[in-house]
């Protein structure tokens, strides 16, 4: 199975707007313009997508590298990044076009592009350099040299299958011959490829390999080694499918790691074909295979990985309902030191319903079977914890308070509660915040804690008359709720998946409607931090001035897209009595990754084409008023 890793930081297609962009190097700051890209003829560069960080467009066009080999990334003139592949000669754009949404899935809005606006390339696929590579296919032996080592590949049929071995002789050092017995496979096949793995040393190694067969299993490798005046052979992982290990050098050093996918996740939490497993990253070290996916030297491929596995994501986007998909985006979010993030946005979307079995065993397990009747039924969160524990994703008892699956312990029937003492009636009060439309049927976000408790909500707008709203989802976890308006908008939210530090950015809200004014308020300011309180990177602060009733708001970057929700402000009193000083206008948002994972949970279909025409002040007042509305709830 092709393992899709890393994807919610979610990060959706930057669509065709965003594709123009990078395609004819519309706005943005200017790199210097040169032509060794452009293109003469009928030839072109087939531009599947831009993002404006390099690490997700590598992402990204490793999503695409089974489909287009020649894919790269390239800078283009406005400073994005560009994935494209080719070029190659396009006599019938329409027609190829469709060829590559039909066979590969990908994206429709795909331009075909001369490449005049691209100016550097800044990644593009490696293959892996062997001294050799043998294909044994079972018809006679093979044998290669290296050095004076002498390798001979061969098989033997025992009781049916065959096994595939492996011969090593060297005049000065003593023989290696063995087997693959883990590998009894219903037909003949192995390969063994030289080159070099274990960055201390300067000898070459070999892999040898042999793929058993069957629908969903295995492919077996053995690692072998010059060690001390002979030959070691060192196991390695029984990997799913046929391809076992790959290679990259993901740090740099001229030395190929081992690329490999984890094999636990299969099976674990759904059926094989909505299994994702996470990929791993280990190093040849002497006579041992090391496990470095959560070195430093590995977090950047790593994270390149996770945009990759969102990114497949947002082209398929019942996957964030998926079990199987979101015990692997949250292994890669922890490998990269997001677990309390992806952990917080895992749990109000995984699927209640699924009816896969999850067991525990709750004592110690005696020849990998837990004793009859000390196995439990548990839910997903608490089997996926334990899992990545026991596979050191995140350190055992590891996790925030919030970030910890929560357990409600109700009394039992034989005891007898407590009487309770007369209440007073509940008193009913009234909130306010602000909404804005992100559906045409008249859809809108806010806050959860705007509409929380609330009996029933109202809304109305600088150009809309009052009108009643029906609350469709909350997710207090991130302070996010879906409503359904009576009104039918004519305009909905553009939104831009990625924010940048120090820009420009704009709120919109009806704050303190009993003494300013009724009909909205404007302020701007920038992005101050990509993160908030305590590094939580769900938020981004902000230091554009906000007021109780702005909650719910839209926070709109220059071209009048939605870049977050506006959530709350730093209590400035609480503060001073912390820290002694009193801060000015720390603020903080939603980021527009968790606003959109959060509609798409909730069958909110968002296709994000953001605007690119940079707005004046009084012209994104306009465009932020059009879609907003203030809220108004009666709550208990």
């Amino acid at each position: 199975m092709d393992s899709l890793v890393g994807a919610v930081r979610v990060n959706n297609s930057m669509r065709f707007a965003m594709v123009l962009a990078v395609v004819f190097g519309v706005g943005g700051p200017c790199l210097a313009q040169q032509s060794s890209f452009s293109q003469k003829g009928d030839y072109r560069w087939i531009a599947l997508a831009s993002r404006q960080a390099e690490d997700e467009a590598i992402g990204v066009a490793r999503a695409y590298r089974y489909l287009l080999p020649t894919v790269r990334v390239v800078q283009a003139t406005n400073g994005w990044f560009a994935v494209v592949a080719g070029p190659e000669r396009v006599a019938n754009a329409k027609a190829r076009k469709e060829q590559l949404v039909r066979e590969g899935n990908a994206p429709s809005d795909m331009l075909f592009s001369r490449g005049d606006g691209y100016v550097r390339e800044v990644w593009a696929p490696t293959s892996t350099k062997f001294d050799f590579q043998l294909e044994y296919d079972g018809k006679r032996p093979l044998s290669a040299q290296l050095g004076e080592a002498r390798f001979v590949v061969a098989s033997r049929k025992v009781d049916g299958n065959n096994i595939a071995g492996l011969t090593v002789s060297q005049p000065d050092r003593l023989s290696l011959k063995f087997e693959l017995d883990e590998a009894t496979a219903s037909f003949p096949n192995a390969k063994l490829v030289a080159l070099r793995l274990d960055p201390a040393s300067d000898d070459h190694q070999l892999m040898f390999s042999s793929f058993w067969g069957g629908a969903h299993c295995c492919t077996v490798t053995k690692f072998i080694v010059p060690q001390n005046g002979s030959w070691q052979a060192v196991s390695g992982k029984t990997a799913d499918g046929d391809v076992g290990y790959s290679f990259e050098d993901v740090d740099g050093d001229g030395v190929a790691e081992l690329i490999h996918s984890d094999n636990t996740f299969l099976y674990r939490y759904t059926y094989y074909a909505a299994s994702i497993a996470p990929t791993r990253v280990s190093r040849l070290s002497g006579t041992r295979v090391v496990d470095i996916t959560l070195a430093p030297s590995s977090q950047r491929y790593m994270r390149q990985s996770l945009y990759r596995l969102e990114h497949w994501a947002t082209k398929s986007p019942d996957m964030w309902r998926s079990n199987g998909f979101l015990s692997a985006w949250v292994a890669t979010k922890a490998v990269i030191g997001e677990f309390d993030d992806a952990w917080s946005r895992m749990l109000p979307l995984y699927d209640r319903s699924a009816d896969w079995p999850l067991t525990e065993c709750t004592v110690e397990k005696v020849k990998d079977a837990c004793p009859p009747g000390r196995e439990i039924t548990v839910d997903f969160p608490t089997a996926l914890r334990k899992h990545l524990e026991d596979e050191r994703y995140i350190p055992r008892g590891s996790g925030s308070a919030s970030a910890s699956t929560q357990v409600a312990v109700l009394p039992s029937p034989s005891a007898p509660l407590a009487p309770s003492s007369p209440q007073p009636p509940p008193v009913a009060r009234t909130s306010s915040g602000t909404g804005f439309f992100v559906g045409s049927s008249g859809q809108l976000v806010t806050n959860a804690h705007v509409v929380e408790g609330c009996l029933d909500a109202k809304v109305r707008g600088r150009s809309l008359p009052e009108a009643k709203a029906r609350i469709v989802a909350r997710d207090p976890i991130n302070d996010l709720a879906l409503l359904v308006s009576e009104h039918r908008s004519e305009k909905t939210s553009s939104i831009r998946m990625t924010a940048r530090l120090g820009e420009t950015v704009a709120a919109f809200g009806f704050p303190l409607t009993q003494v300013l004014a009724t009909s909205g308020n404007f302020t701007l300011g920038n992005i101050t931090a990509l993160a908030g309180i305590g590094d939580d990177t769900r938020y981004i602060q902000i230091s554009a001035p906000v007021q109780p009733g702005n909650s719910g708001g839209p926070l709109l970057d220059e071209q009048g897209n939605v870049v977050g929700v506006v959530t709350s402000k730093l209590n400035a009193l609480k503060t001073l009595v912390a820290s002694g000083d009193v801060p000015q206008n720390v603020n903080f948002a939603i980021r527009a990754t968790g606003l959109i994972a959060f509609l798409q949970s909730n069958g909110v279909s968002v296709d994000p084409i953001p605007k690119g025409a940079k707005l004046s002040p009084p012209d994104l007042a306009d465009e932020a008023g059009s879609i907003s509305v203030q809220i108004s709830c009666n709550a208990r």
